[in-house]
């Protein structure tokens, strides 16, 4: 969720604005990342099986293969994997058969793309002609062979599309696409980068509809990595240098007469009922529509260590409806780290009232600017994984002056209950001199180092404070980049979900500036995932947080409940065991 305050906005517009042009094809950057294998939501059923026979050679146009039932039918080129090199990012695609029509209509995608059946959300991403193998082993990704047809080079108009006679072609919006203003040359000035765009007529209709670009842009056919960049306004168009490889066009969609932001959803009535806020006067140092549940910290009022959890209620009602009962599993997490907190005297709070708007800006672009509550569920796993850092920031700032902050995932409880296992933690990073303690996904086979963003433990320090301010507004700016962050990265993207941002933070692009700052710390012992076998060590003494991800979250009541212990200290009839 967003909260796209003017100030945030006009300083992340800022920082993606300007940026030169590469002149020299640069080497693709390979920004493959392996991704979690838990089970966020039901899977999309795979339209078909393997395709037996063989496929034409990459290279060769494509016939779609179809079954004996005429149905689509998918063809695993590598199994569990990622591309070697990806070519280019779709975004959020439904089934394999849509990705590998997209795959065969983009020019800088080779004959094979990569897709998560279980997780589309992941979105669809084309490999290059020589990208498809040696990619990272990734259970929940494949390779597949594209199999719709590729039209030959002179069937086709700049944007990949089947050219009209005048050679121009269709608009994928429903707009006409511009024609060139100059070929082989760039802006004189550049106004906004978009960030990474398929095809020429999608630029001409990001161009079209923002406010702070003139009506020509630039866009490289060959290397659409390099990004959809309009002119300026005033007079931008013209002086750029001479390029082989850009060429500047005229935007032909109609520009709005009035600019619409970006709409905002109604709020969740009632959002926090049925959990289990404290009672009496709702302190004003919560932030938004936050509620506490316990404050225990001494002496009361500042300082201290705080334990936030987000309980969004999604479309699928994982979390529960606002009428009614939570589930089970849900109030008997909540309850165990309220009894934590108490016990140990830190303080917990819930956000139930997702921020507002909850769609970026390039969200609402890319959704074609209509049908907002389509657009919301399509993009709401991300963004309520991207509240969690929004609350941090905000947290971390506060006059409350906390000297550390938890994020745990709402599905996430303390099983630990003779340890302080918040003051354990502060310790361990005093005594290594960092700021920010995460957990990997070692209990997972090729989780080691990977970063689960299910807990984020962070000291109140400068670097933090500027940490989770970079990190949510490069999530506004998407895939235009954030430029000159905070803590000393030139720039770089988080238009993806979070997880990916932060290991990208810890082992790419930003780890220079990341690293000194952050440790990472074994998920067996800090963030144990319930799937697979782990519940069963929710006794064992070197297990502090135990996280019941996708499937498993049912589970969990019963673990907390009628395990080995009443992990709630509530007993059977309160608020976390009951069962009505």
């Amino acid at each position: 969720p967003a909260a796209l305050e003017e100030d945030v906005v006009e300083a992340a517009a800022e920082n993606v604005e300007v940026a030169p042009a590469p002149q020299a094809p640069p080497p693709l950057e390979d920004r493959s990342v392996e991704v979690p294998q838990e089970e966020v939501g039901d899977p999309i059923e795979a339209e078909a099986e393997t395709v037996n026979e063989e496929a034409p050679p990459l290279q060769k146009k494509r016939q779609k293969k179809q079954d004996q039932s005429g149905k689509y039918s998918a063809k695993v080129h590598v199994k569990g994997a990622e591309c070697g090199v990806q070519g280019y990012n779709f975004g959020i695609i439904k089934t394999a058969e849509e990705c590998d029509k997209l795959s065969a209509g983009t020019e800088t995608c080779g004959g094979t793309f990569m897709f998560s059946k279980k997780h589309p959300d992941w979105h669809c991403r084309c490999c290059t002609q020589d990208g498809a193998d040696s990619g990272p082993q990734s259970p929940d990704w494949d390779v597949y062979t594209v199999l719709s047809e590729r039209k030959a080079a002179d069937e086709v108009g700049n944007d990949g599309k089947p050219s009209d006679a005048d050679g121009s072609s269709g608009n994928a919006k429903g707009k006409s696409r511009g024609k060139f203003y100059k070929k082989g040359h760039e802006c004189g000035k550049q106004a906004v980068n978009f960030g990474r765009v398929g095809k020429p007529s999608d630029c001409d209709f990001l161009v079209g509809h923002t406010e702070g670009c003139g009506m020509q842009f630039m866009f490289s056919v060959a290397r659409p990595e390099w990004a959809c960049r309009c002119c300026s306004p005033d007079g931008g168009e013209d002086g750029g240098p001479a390029s082989a490889v850009w060429d500047v066009y005229n935007a032909r969609t109609e520009r709005p007469k009035v600019f619409v932001d970006v709409p905002t959803a109604p709020p969740v009535p009632h959002a926090s009922k049925g959990l289990p806020v404290a009672e009496g006067d709702r302190p004003d140092w919560l932030i938004k529509e936050d509620e506490l549940v316990v404050d225990e910290r001494d002496p009361p009022g500042s300082g201290g260590i705080l334990i936030i959890q987000a309980v969004l209620s999604d479309a699928r009602a994982d979390w529960g409806k606002s009428s009614g009962m939570r589930p089970h599993w849900l109030r008997a997490i909540l309850t165990t780290n309220r009894a934590h907190a108490r016990r140990h005297g830190h303080a917990m709070i819930l956000r139930a009232q997702p921020s507002q708007p909850q769609l970026t800006r390039w969200q609402w672009r890319n959704c074609g600017m209509k049908h907002m509550e389509k657009c919301l569920k399509d993009n709401e796993r991300e963004n309520f994984n991207w509240e969690k850092h929004l609350m941090i920031k905000e947290y971390v700032l506060s006059p409350q002056n906390f000297t550390h902050i938890l994020m745990l995932d709402a599905d996430a409880a303390f099983v630990n209950r003779e340890h302080d296992t918040l003051r354990q933690i502060a310790s361990i990073l005093e005594a290594k001199g960092k700021d920010i303690f995460l957990t990997d996904e070692d209990w997972l086979e090729h989780g080691e180092g990977r970063i689960n963003g299910g807990l984020m433990f962070a000291k109140s320090t400068d670097f933090t404070k500027g940490l989770f301010q970079d990190t949510f507004d490069a999530h506004l700016a998407g895939s235009a980049m954030l430029k000159n962050w905070r803590i000393g990265v030139d720039e770089m993207e988080c238009s993806s979900n979070e997880q990916i941002c932060l290991n990208d933070l810890w082992q790419g692009k930003g780890k220079l500036w990341f690293e000194p700052h952050a440790m990472m710390a074994s998920g067996l012992i800090y963030n144990r995932g319930a799937e697979r076998g782990g519940e069963k060590h929710i006794d064992s003494p070197s297990v502090e947080v135990m996280h019941w991800m996708g499937g498993s979250k049912a589970n969990a009541g019963v673990a907390l409940c009628n395990g080995p212990r009443d992990f709630t200290g509530d007993g059977p009839n309160g608020y976390g065991c009951r069962l009505k």
